[in-house]
C-alpha cells in the first residue's frame, strides 16, 4: 500500500453552492497521483440535508469529482449541519471491505450535532483501517476550556480502540483562536510577521505542546495566512474578528509522509478559507480483492427484455454480516456514487435458480434504457459494496 491521500475542511458559512464556488474549491486539489480524498463541511445549510435544496454542495461536489478526476464516491454521511464525504480511485472499490460510521453531539448538551464530530473507518483488505474524524467545536476566543473538553468527548470518532487503524485524520473547524488584539494580528498579516504568533499566541498550538489535547496527533507546518475570518468574495480578514486558523488539519499514525498543508485563497464564497493537506501512507501490499458477492456474467442485453442478473453468496459472509436491507443495484460503468444505484431492489426480494446442480440468487429489473452498466450488492451492515458485476451493455432490440 502506497496511497497519496488528500484532505479538504470548508466551512461553508450556510452558504448556497454554485458551479465556480465548487470549482474554486476544488480545482488543482486532486491529481491522477491520489487514492483517497477526504472532505469536512461544517455549517451546510439545513435545507441540504432535511430538504428543499436546488442544488446541493454534496452534489456539486460529486459531480465535479466525478467530471474531472478518476475518483468514485465511497461513503458519506453528515450530522446536522456537517458533512463528510469520501472519494477514492475505483480501482479501490474492492479493497474496502467495511465503513463504519461514529456520532458525537455537544450542542444543547449532546441534543443536536451542530457542534460535534463524524468518525469514519475504512476497512481494507489488508489488515488496516484508515480513520477520518470531521469536527466543529465550539465557537468564541474564550471557551478554549470547552474545545478541550469537547475534543476528550469526541475522541470516540477516531475508533482509538482498533489496533489496526494504520492512519488517522482529524480535520474540521476546531475553532481554536489567535489570543492577540485583532488590529496587530491584521497589522502582522500585511507585513508578514503573522506566523510567529503560532508559537505563543495561538490556542491550538498550545494545547497539543501542554497535552491538553489531541494527544498522538502531529500537524504539518502551518505557512499559510489565517483562514477566519474573511470578508465574504475576498481572501482579506473583515476586521470584525481577529484573524485566526480556526481550520486545520490533524493525523496519527505510522508510515505517513507530509506532502502540503495550505488554504486556498481562491474560494472565497464563505467566511473561511478551505485548508487543504496531503499525505503519503505506505504500508504491506494489499491482496487481491476477493467479493463476498459473485455475479454471472451478463451478455448484451435487450432493452424490450426484463433483466435478470445472477449472484451467488457466501454464506459465511451472509451469516455474520447480511441483511434483509441489502441491496442489488445497477450501477453506470463508470460507478460514480458506490451509495445510490440507478435502480435497486432488496436482495430479499431476489428469487432462487439451481443450474447445473448449484444454487443462484436471481434479481429482475424493467425499463432499463440503453447504456453501460454493473450489477452491484451494497451490504448495509458494512456500508459498502462487496460485489460488483464485469461491465455489460443494454441496446435496443434490432
Amino acid at each position: 500500500m502506497d496511497w497519496k491521500i488528500n484532505i479538504i475542511t470548508y466551512n461553508l458559512a450556510m452558504k448556497s453552492s454554485n458551479t465556480e464556488a465548487v470549482h474554486n474549491m476544488l480545482n488543482g486539489t486532486i491529481d491522477d497521483q491520489t487514492h483517497l480524498v477526504g472532505i469536512g463541511l461544517q455549517e451546510v445549510a439545513h435545507a441540504e440535508t432535511i430538504g428543499g435544496a436546488i442544488a446541493t454542495w454534496a452534489q456539486s461536489i460529486a459531480t465535479w469529482v466525478n467530471n474531472n478526476t478518476r475518483m468514485v464516491l465511497l461513503g458519506k454521511t453528515f450530522q446536522a449541519t456537517n458533512q463528510v464525504l469520501i472519494f477514492g480511485r475505483k480501482q479501490l472499490i474492492g479493497q474496502i471491505k467495511r465503513i463504519d460510521y461514529r456520532f458525537q453531539r455537544n450542542t444543547f448538551r449532546g441534543l443536536t450535532g451542530h457542534k460535534g464530530s463524524i468518525g469514519v473507518r475504512l476497512q481494507l483488505a489488508s489488515p488496516y483501517s484508515i480513520v477520518f474524524v470531521v469536527s466543529h467545536f465550539m465557537h468564541g476566543p474564550e471557551h478554549n476550556s470547552k474545545r478541550i473538553e469537547q475534543y476528550h468527548t469526541n475522541r470516540i470518532c477516531s475508533f482509538p480502540e482498533d489496533k489496526s487503524v494504520r492512519a488517522a485524520f482529524w480535520f474540521g473547524d476546531f475553532n481554536f483562536r489567535v489570543e492577540e488584539d485583532m488590529n496587530t494580528v491584521i497589522q502582522k498579516i500585511k507585513n508578514g510577521t503573522h506566523l510567529e504568533l503560532l508559537d505563543s499566541r495561538e490556542q491550538l498550538k498550545r494545547t497539543m505542546i501542554e497535552r491538553d489535547a489531541f494527544i498522538g496527533f502531529r500537524e504539518q507546518p502551518i505557512t499559510f495566512e489565517p483562514t477566519y475570518r474573511m470578508l465574504v468574495g475576498t481572501s482579506e480578514p473583515d476586521g470584525k474578528r481577529v484573524p485566526s486558523w480556526t481550520d486545520r488539519v490533524l493525523y496519527k499514525g505510522d508510515g505517513i509522509t507530509e506532502l502540503s498543508y495550505c488554504n486556498n485563497k481562491k474560494a472565497v464564497a464563505s467566511d473561511h478559507l478551505p485548508v487543504i493537506a496531503g499525505f503519503r501512507v505506505t504500508g504491506p501490499v494489499a491482496p487481491k480483492p476477493k467479493w463476498e458477492v459473485v455475479f454471472e456474467h451478463l451478455p448484451t442485453w435487450y432493452t424490450s427484455v426484463p433483466l435478470v442478473g445472477r449472484f451467488q453468496v457466501n454464506a459465511q459472509f451472509y451469516k455474520e454480516n447480511g441483511s434483509y436491507r441489502d441491496w442489488i443495484g445497477i450501477f453506470p460503468a463508470t460507478i460514480d456514487d458506490c451509495t445510490t444505484a440507478t435502480n435497486w431492489i432488496y436482495a430479499a426480494t431476489c428469487f432462487e435458480q439451481i443450474i447445473d446442480g448449484e444454487k443462484f440468487l436471481a434479481c429482475e429489473f424493467s425499463d432499463i434504457p440503453v447504456g453501460s452498466y454493473r450489477l452491484g450488492y451494497f451490504a448495509c451492515h458494512l456500508n459498502c459494496i462487496v460485489g460488483l458485476s464485469k461491465v455489460f451493455q443494454i441496446v435496443e432490440q434490432p
